[in-house]
């Protein structure tokens, strides 16, 4: 899902759109300090065209937002068609990127919307030196698709240019792993104006470096080699024809691959970890252990095997597959539900789960228990505009329990905390021994209301039974800090949107968000007992 809004110079909101796929006119002129705001959640790459004039940029954005201040001014006459962004009447574009397209040979440093300065999309174009700061050698120019290079100045024939240097460093980042293998530079070539490079060397971010050779030409010069993987590549070591130095620019550059497909395990196996050994983690290591992110991408299964009581955490994305859950090599069954039990809750638009040829109707925050013995379970969504998010939680399972469908409004709801204490909140009991029989397994929703962001504080431990916890109904730019560890050794991992986070029994599991947020708990372990539970006075945490 993508979400476009046009912000003015103090945040606020002049226009916004929403959707898979959007095309839309804004009628109104833009003002100086307006920026566009893209979000987007689980897409491998956005085609996005913000302006008539600009080509179509397909962007990869790591943190799912990106930022785009609309240029004015010499900026905009200098670097940009006369036309851009001018005018009453703006077409806004953008639209998830197929895999196909995404993982397609293609030139990976094209982005017409690439910004000076500016990071949060790629590809991305930097450097060391511009000429006098000009826009009309920002390095962006090079890379936007616009190739004159017969001239010299302000768009048509910008460039990249940092002057009568040998010291130059030119950089493009792609944002993750490429193979590429050749790359087209196209010289400025305003003769005799211009001189020219002679030779550039290309370094590559596994450190290894080509050297391209150049003639007097303004054709495009192609540097081939042998497929390379790298997330970068950087111009250096800039060696002019002649002496003394004078005047050479790069009107463009093309750099031809395909960007590395990130693969997730269906089943990723954790085991379990060691309090003692938890005092000594960082927090790539903490997050590595017990964080889990990506949990709902299109039509995929993630799951998440620890080997703290054996829970399983999983999240399912239908948008145009069925999706079948299946044991795999790691549990050694014939089918997934052969020794386990499972719960699920529909986070995302209504969907279906189908077991052993029964559907089920999910709605949106739904819940459903599905007892041990069931072989063939399917999930896939109504609607793939709205498709459905299904988080589940599995654990082993000595016996049979009926399969049993709880709604939202079916869930026994108990009001806890305070306005005071910020952690006013109502937690919906799915499966539990109150509402219905289960194994082990124990699951629910907790939602905080309006203004408070503490959950779970005071704080407590249970040894007999361990946790894992999915954040959710959170925006694009607020977290929680999830609290974990011994009481006398915290520690915090920073969780965003549908993200879950492993609880051992012997840690602590609170949070406390920049605003209010809802979470899925589910436990499974030695015994169901809600009661069993150590607190811990909050003057005794470190």
């Amino acid at each position: 899902m993508l979400h476009i809004r046009l912000l003015d110079a103090n945040g606020d909101e002049r226009a916004a759109w929403r959707g898979e796929r959007i095309d839309e006119i804004w009628r109104g002129a833009f003002s100086p300090g307006d920026a566009f705001r893209l979000s987007c959640s689980d897409a491998p790459g956005v085609w996005v065209r913000l302006d008539e004039t600009l080509g179509e940029s397909l962007l990869y954005l790591p943190g799912g937002d990106w930022r785009f201040e609309i240029p004015f001014d010499y900026e905009r006459r200098a670097g940009y068609d006369p036309a851009a962004f001018a005018g009453e009447a703006h077409v806004v574009q953008a639209r998830e990127a197929a895999e196909d397209e995404v993982y397609a040979y293609r030139n990976l440093a094209c982005n017409p919307h690439d910004r000076h300065g500016a990071s949060g999309c790629y590809p991305h174009a930097s450097a060391n030196f511009v000429t006098r700061e000009d826009p009309c050698f920002f390095e962006r120019n090079a890379i936007d698709g616009v190739v004159h290079n017969e001239g010299h100045g302000a768009y048509p024939y910008h460039s990249w240019a940092g002057g009568a240097r040998e010291d130059l460093l030119y950089r493009i980042d792609f944002g993750r792993p490429a193979l590429v293998d050749r790359i087209v530079f196209f010289l400025r070539a305003d003769f005799p104006h211009d001189t020219y490079w002679k030779e550039i060397e290309v370094l590559f971010s596994d450190g290894t470096s080509e050297t391209a050779h150049f003639e007097k030409t303004a054709e495009g010069q192609v540097l081939a080699f042998a497929p390379r993987r790298t997330e970068w590549i950087r111009l250096q070591n800039f060696r002019q024809i002649s002496y003394p130095l004078s005047w050479a620019a790069l009107s463009g550059i093309e750099v031809w691959g395909t960007p590395e497909k990130e693969e997730y395990e269906q089943m990723e196996v954790r085991q379990a970890a060691n309090a003692k050994d938890v005092r000594t983690y960082d927090t790539a290591r903490l997050r590595e252990e017990f964080h889990i992110k990506n949990l709902f991408t299109k039509d995929n299964i993630r799951m998440v095997y620890s080997h703290i009581d054996r829970i399983i955490t999983a999240g399912l994305m239908p948008v145009f597959q069925t999706l079948k859950l299946e044991a795999g090599k790691e549990l050694a069954a014939d089918y997934f539900l052969e020794r386990r039990e499972m719960g699920s809750i529909n986070i995302g638009g209504k969907g279906i789960i189908c077991v052993d040829g029964v559907e089920y109707e999910m709605n949106p925050r739904d819940g459903i228990y599905i007892g041990r013995g069931n072989k063939e379970i399917t999930f896939r969504s109504v609607d793939p505009e709205n498709p459905a998010k299904f988080y589940v939680s599995s654990c082993p399972a000595h016996t049979t329990y009926p399969i049993r469908k709880i709604d939202i409004t079916k869930a026994k709801k108990v009001p806890c905390g305070s306005v005071e204490e910020c952690n006013k909140r109502v937690i919906n009991q799915y499966i539990h021994p109150e509402v219905m029989q289960s194994c082990q397994l124990a699951m629910g929703l907790t939602q905080l209301e309006v203004g408070s962001n503490w959950n779970t504080m005071p704080c407590h431990t249970h040894d007999r039974r361990m946790e894992v916890y999915l954040y959710l109904d959170m925006g694009e730019n607020d977290v929680v800090f999830h609290m974990m560890g011994e009481a006398k050794e915290t520690r915090h991992i920073i969780m965003h949107n549908e993200e879950a986070v492993i609880s051992p029994s012997w840690s602590i599991h609170s949070g406390v968000g920049t605003r209010n947020y809802s979470f899925i708990w589910a436990m499974c372990g030695e015994n169901q007992e809600f009661t069993d539970m150590d607190h811990i006075q909050t003057k005794d945490l470190l």
